[in-house]
């Protein structure tokens, strides 16, 4: 009896883990500039937007960035720091992550 409570309270605490949507998402890209030369370490203005159903949905989500590339021109983001990521319905989806760059670090993009 002891390994069967044992078997169904892991199968629960495992599907429950499963079921979790993300808090925030990890994104990285090389930014480089109209003349295809790489943006070394400057700011760098972004828009990124999840977008619904197709890759030119209706925007359930938009946030801005002004993230910091390296000597190699990468930069390193979490999607879904501000308010409203929490509240996609993830199995509405399907979803599309649209991003949008401002080399020069305004909010031009």
């Amino acid at each position: 009896m002891r390994r069967l409570f044992i078997l169904l309270a892991a199968v629960f605490i495992t599907a429950n883990m499963f079921a979790q949507a993300p808090q925030k998402m990890s994104y990285q890209a090389v930014i480089r500039d109209s003349s295809n030369h790489l943006v070394n370490n400057q700011a760098v203005g972004m828009q990124i937007s999840i977008l619904q159903g197709t890759p030119s949905g209706t925007a359930v989500y938009v946030e801005t960035q002004t993230p910091m590339t390296n000597a190699n021109g990468l930069i390193t983001i979490e999607i879904g720091g501000g308010a409203g990521f929490s509240t996609i319905n993830w199995a509405n989806g399907p979803y599309f992550i649209k991003t949008e760059t401002d080399p020069t670090g305004g909010t031009n993009y």
